[in-house]
């Protein structure tokens, strides 16, 4: 316990001068050095200077807002610590302190990030949960950042893998943001993923805060993936960090006409990698071969939405309600059907073609 309350005593002294307390830590690890003397180390503009002096005087003050989020499952790793993500550690910005919620050893599996537009097309988030699924299926963890539109996606086509995936937080623990998504994050721990954020308990979302927690996304990554960005965005931010790290980029090409397609397009022209399948990201990495059609869980002989398939164009409101299937799940899946030759997409709709 004792330990746990150190380093919640740091993230809430140094919030959100996380940058600065990793500085500090690697100076002098916590578990060789007294807390006060990473007092020595606090920001000059961080409000209420005195009160965290104090938290780091007597950690034990933080207790009755610990027990509740350690009886949830949450854990804080301190820069040193074993299980503190080496790629992360490597960075000359890496957070002094994370908070994880779920699978702490899923901060450390080879990954690929997935970023693009809350308000993506529905194309968009088909292929963030095509490539997703596919990814994780190929044996990366895909990590996120759990906002709707494509992050919300890219999670949900990890889990179809079934595989891992990891949402780093714009916000502390405690209330989660977007609310509509409790029952997603509630999935991706289920399956062995993880909850992450440099944040102290409390602090809300903010337009400062998400800039500032998007080189995690790329910092825990091998590379970057942007589905959909406007010139101006969050996902150009990631990705950005992500050259910056050393990392790759990969960003799929759009309609001239979508101003969603803008900032891929703006990539591609600067140098980022061509996506248009998944082996061009396995090309990238030596380590993965294995493909979408060596995965048992991809590779079904029939794919079961054609049953739901009649003689002539198919809408996707009939779809939607022979088969159960959400919007975007169905498109997603409508998408991969149409890139294997399964079916085509016609105007009202969607035919079945003959094998072969």
């Amino acid at each position: 316990m004792r330990d746990q309350l150190a380093r919640l005593a740091l993230a809430k002294a140094f919030d959100p001068a996380s940058m600065q307390l990793g500085e500090a830590l690697r100076r002098r690890p916590i578990d060789e050095t007294p807390l006060t003397r990473y007092a020595e180390a606090l920001p000059g503009r961080l409000p209420n200077p005195s009160e965290r002096r104090r938290w780091l005087t007597a950690p034990e003050s933080l207790e009755p807002q610990w027990r509740p989020l350690a009886a949830q499952g949450w854990r804080w790793l301190a820069l040193g610590d074993e299980d503190y993500p080496p790629l992360l550690a490597d960075l000359p910005d890496a957070p002094g302190v994370l908070a994880v919620l779920g699978e702490v050893s899923a901060l450390t599996r080879p990954q690929i990030a997935m970023v693009g537009a809350r308000g993506a097309s529905a194309e968009g988030e088909a292929n963030a949960y095509h490539f997703s699924r596919c990814l994780a299926a190929a044996g990366f963890a895909v990590t996120s950042g759990l906002a709707l539109g494509v992050d919300g996606a890219a999670h949900r086509g990890a889990l179809a893998a079934p595989g891992i995936t990891l949402a780093v937080l714009g916000h502390g623990p405690g209330k989660l943001y977007p609310p509509r998504h409790r029952r997603l994050a509630g999935e991706i721990i289920a399956a062995g993923g993880a909850l992450v954020s440099e944040f102290a308990p409390g602090r809300p979302p903010s337009r400062r805060s998400f800039p500032q927690r998007n080189r995690l996304i790329s910092g825990l990554s091998l590379g970057v993936v942007v589905v959909e960005a406007a010139l101006r965005s969050g996902s150009l931010i990631t990705a950005r960090c992500a050259a910056e790290q050393g990392r790759e980029v990969f960003a799929i090409p759009g309609s001239i006409h979508n101003p969603l397609s803008k900032g891929c397009h703006k990539l591609l022209r600067e140098g980022a990698n061509w996506l248009e399948c998944t082996d061009d990201v396995l090309a990238a990495f030596e380590d993965f071969h294995r493909t979408v059609a060596h995965s048992p869980s991809l590779s079904k002989p029939t794919p079961p939405l054609l049953r739901y398939f009649i003689g002539g164009v198919n809408s996707l409101d009939q779809l939607c309600e022979r088969s159960g299937l959400a919007p975007p799940e169905l498109t997603a899946a409508l998408l991969e059907l149409e890139r294997e030759g399964h079916i085509e997409r016609v105007g009202g709709g969607y035919v079945s073609r003959p094998p072969g």
